[in-house]
């Protein structure tokens, strides 16, 4: 094993995981003493030039019990409900934990067991709360104007919702999903108002039957396939609308998690399957020359 750059040690050992298509390299932190992580994080989630992931996952076991933490594309520390139930079926895997048990995430201690192939995690419950999600106004933001503007010359007025399921989500009910162009645009103005000012994801979500369908952008990351917080958020808010709550499927772009609550502003349950994809090793290429591969590339055109 040679000492790399960074205090990395490389080959790293990696695990490729994912969850209705939310996908992570995820790794051990002893693997890695004194690397910094979210430095890792931006490499490593790199298309292309990395092995691609909508986060890193980091797993460790200490007096505390099994660990993980997420770090996003753009390294920043995040709460992610896919990333957990992907790091509970690795943990299982690797014989860490088995049955019913619980994982560190975020602080909190997650509740989790796997019920036939599927993983059920229990979030805690969801907050309006300006101070939890967080915002900067006075009051909470429920069924309110959130955005009003012109888009392609088009006026679009948009009601939503703020709130935290771990992780900071406005959710946008609408009557259908949006195109490619409205979805980035505004996606990417909500993300970056000073409404919120550790941003936030933005899940649209529309109503099929007794089901809702969503589209995810997720704040230091763009368009993702999966969003277990953000599934959360969008059926409690759902719940809160219609006055009661249940067990709701939410299908997102990459497949089904189901919510389950007995109201909005009780325990949330979040079940849904995740997979451990393939295993490899990360060497470090932080000394690769980006400009040198692009002149070779435009030398192709």
């Amino acid at each position: 094993m040679l000492l790399g750059a960074d205090g990395l040690i490389a080959p790293l050992k990696f695990w490729k995981v994912q969850s209705i298509g939310n996908h992570f390299p995820l790794i051990q932190t002893v693997d890695c003493p004194d690397v910094n992580l979210s430095e890792l994080a931006i490499k490593m989630c790199k298309h292309h030039f990395g092995v691609g992931g909508d986060g890193l996952l980091t797993m460790e076991r200490n007096s505390d019990g099994v660990v993980l933490r997420m770090f996003n594309p753009d390294g920043t520390e995040d709460f992610c409900g896919n990333g957990i139930r992907c790091a509970a079926e690795w943990a299982i895997q690797q014989g860490w934990v088995s049955g019913e048990f619980t994982l560190i995430h975020g602080g909190k201690a997650i509740a989790c067991k796997e019920v036939d192939g599927d993983i059920s995690t229990v979030l805690g419950t969801a907050s309006y709360d300006p101070k939890d999600v967080p915002t900067n106004i006075q009051g909470e933001i429920f069924d309110e104007i959130v955005f009003a503007g012109r888009i392609d010359d088009v006026s679009v007025v948009l009601n939503g919702s703020a709130l935290s399921t771990g992780s900071t989500h406005l959710i946008l009910p609408t009557g259908s999903l949006p195109d490619d162009a409205g979805f980035r645009k505004i996606s990417e103005q909500l993300e970056l108002d000073s409404r919120f000012p550790e941003r936030t994801s933005v899940i649209w979500s529309v109503r099929e039957d007794e089901a809702l369908r969503i589209r995810i952008w997720e704040r230091g990351v763009g368009e993702t396939l999966g969003c277990g917080t953000g599934s959360s958020a969008a059926a409690v808010d759902w719940m809160r609308r219609r006055g009661f709550g249940g067990k709701i499927e939410v299908k997102n772009p990459g497949g089904s998690v189901w919510v389950h609550a007995e109201a909005w502003n009780r325990e949330i349950t979040l079940s849904g399957i995740a997979t451990v994809i393939f295993q490899g090793e990360w060497k470090d290429k932080s000394e690769l020359d980006l400009t040198s591969v692009e002149s070779k590339l435009g030398e192709r055109v």
